[in-house]
């Protein structure tokens, strides 16, 4: 029985040896290569000795090596596979960089994480050694590859080129049809692209189209707007994102209810609802959903008070706080840089299809 164990615990020591060269390999140019069952990551050989590895079947997270030892973390960066979107939407800190199909054929969108706080000993100094923003910085261009019969393929399921073919060419046949506002809106689309054709412009010149990731996440939006200048220029009457890597509507906008990205990732709201009503609702998309979830809410309503018509809320619209007119303009005005995109004309990707 001792022979039995003592054999036992040498090919299980063995064994474990084995599984770590696997796991941890040396190129012929000196680069460490780090796998797990699905894909692997190389690092260069002159970050040796600086990081350490966790690593399970779906994720790799390199730490830097110092910061963990004095007990702040450490955490750089990490590739891990999810295989519902859903799955990565709810955490923070995380970006698509890409897809990976095994080698039965599943589908994984593979995420970059970095650190939602500091992971670097702060104590000593408020910036972070070199060794860590290295490792930290090269989380976005680690090289990374399927193994076992996996592939990956880079910013794959991102790009709104390969996303909304379907989507703009929907909007192009509603324009050519001459679709009415009703059946505009019953296929979830804004009614001003009837607006523009009865006001005597060309809709497929003066409707176009942007790709832009709007919330962060790594995967782009498909924006449609006015092709305008001015106050108007970067207006949006419609926003697709993904969901569940399907197409989805967001948004329809107007005249009276316009939309607009801020600040890089915010979708501002501009609305009137009367001579002495307007406000403007900002939010942001929840990834992976075609909801608007609300950060901030700005109302002038002079019914509501004629004498001081300056209102804030934050979230629930059913909460607003009386505010004066140097808080509410001073509040504001960090929502005002609106992104004034270059539309492409409608009728630049009909005569690309054509």
């Amino acid at each position: 029985m001792k022979k039995f164990l003592l054999l036992l615990f040498i090919f299980s020591a063995f064994w474990a040896n084995s599984s770590s060269v696997r796991a941890r390999e040396i190129s012929s140019s000196g680069d460490i290569v780090i796998k797990n069952r699905l894909f692997s990551i190389t690092l260069p050989a002159e970050m040796k000795g600086t990081f350490e590895i966790k690593k399970k079947k779906d994720r790799i997270s390199v730490y830097h090596k110092d910061s963990k030892k004095a007990g702040f973390g450490g955490f750089a960066f990490g590739i891990k596979a999810y295989k519902e979107p859903s799955e990565h939407a709810e955490l923070p800190g995380g970006t698509k960089i890409g897809e990976l199909t095994d080698r039965w054929g599943n589908l994984y969108d593979i995420v970059l994480k970095y650190p939602t706080d500091v992971q670097h000993d702060y104590t000593k100094s408020p910036t972070a050694p070199n060794s860590y923003k290295v490792l930290y910085d090269f989380g976005k261009k680690v090289d990374i590859q399927g193994v076992r019969g996996a592939k990956y393929f880079k910013n794959q399921g991102m790009k709104g080129e390969d996303l909304y073919k379907d989507i703009l060419e929907k909007h192009i046949t509603a324009i050519k049809e001459k679709w009415d506002s009703n059946k505009l809106e019953e296929e979830n689309m804004s009614y001003m692209y009837n607006v523009i054709a009865a006001s005597g412009k060309n809709p497929l010149n003066t409707i176009g189209y942007t790709y832009y990731d709007a919330n962060g996440d790594g995967i782009e939006e498909l924006l449609i707007g006015e092709i305008a200048q001015g106050d108007w220029k970067g207006i949006i009457y419609d926003i697709y994102t993904m969901v569940n890597r399907k197409p989805q509507h967001v948004i329809s906008g107007g005249s009276r209810n316009r939309y607009f990205v801020c600040d890089n990732t915010f979708i501002c709201n501009e609305y009137s609802g009367g001579a002495n009503e307007s406000g403007v609702r900002v939010s942001i998309i929840v990834e992976n959903s075609t909801e608007l979830f609300p950060q901030v809410n700005f109302k002038y309503d002079g019914y509501a008070n004629p004498k001081n018509p300056y209102f804030l809320s934050y979230g629930s619209e059913n909460e607003w706080d009386n505010v004066t007119k140097e808080a509410y303009k001073k509040r504001k005005k960090v929502f005002e840089q609106y992104e004034r995109f270059d539309f492409i004309p409608l009728s630049k990707y009909s005569s690309r299809k054509d």
